[in-house]
């Protein structure tokens, strides 16, 4: 059974515990992943690759460098997207 986690906007992983973070890794496709945190801020990035491993963190790392930079549009496409999986089943727009 998924961890629930409520999202209204991307900077609120960072108030989520380790195990709602790790549930947000596995559940968000490494593409997409790689590109949110492309326009993160450094707590948000800290505290997804706090919850990976040396490797996955690695890997992510080198992939977000090979993609080169990317329009902030479509970063924020991608975030509003992970935003999205995650809101509340309570009906809340989460571009409110």
């Amino acid at each position: 059974m998924p961890i629930p986690i409520h999202l209204s906007k991307f900077e609120d992983i960072t108030g989520l515990d380790d195990d709602q973070v790790k549930e947000i890794i596995a559940r968000v496709g490494r593409d997409d992943l790689t590109v949110a945190l492309k326009a993160a801020t450094e707590p948000v990035k800290d505290k997804i690759l706090g919850n990976m491993s040396k490797e996955e963190r690695q890997a992510l790392t080198q992939y977000m460098e090979w993609l080169g930079p990317m329009r902030l549009s479509e970063v924020e496409v991608v975030q509003w997207q992970i935003i999205n999986k995650f809101k509340d089943a309570s009906g809340d727009d989460a571009f409110v």
